[in-house]
């Protein structure tokens, strides 16, 4: 029985199917400018990819480029306020010699 229904409405689509057929007709034509288009947006799709993967790696080395910058930074800071003190409490004990403190 199930296979009954499923045979009469099998038949019943292709009926369908070749009734709209008469009615538009298949167009060869559309069918290739159809499978054109496919190609064309899958090819974008592609070279898109490609790009979103260049960025990514631009991204990535200006991340470490940047990295880099941040841990130069600290430690040139660290460097000028090491001297800073260096210089300062050279300074303050000259002050303190000529004093005579």
């Amino acid at each position: 029985m199930v296979e009954n229904d499923v045979a009469d409405e099998i038949a019943a689509l292709t009926t369908e199917v070749e009734r709209l057929r008469t009615l538009v007709g298949p167009s060869e034509d559309d069918y290739r400018k159809l499978h054109l288009d496919v190609l064309g947006a899958r090819d974008a799709a592609m070279v898109a990819e490609v790009a979103v993967g260049l960025e990514r790696s631009r991204n990535q080395l200006l991340e470490t480029e940047l990295a880099r910058a941040q841990r130069d930074f600290l430690w040139m800071r660290q460097q000028v306020i090491v001297r800073a003190k260096l210089l300062r409490s050279r300074i303050t004990g000259r002050r303190e010699r000529r004093t005579g403190r």
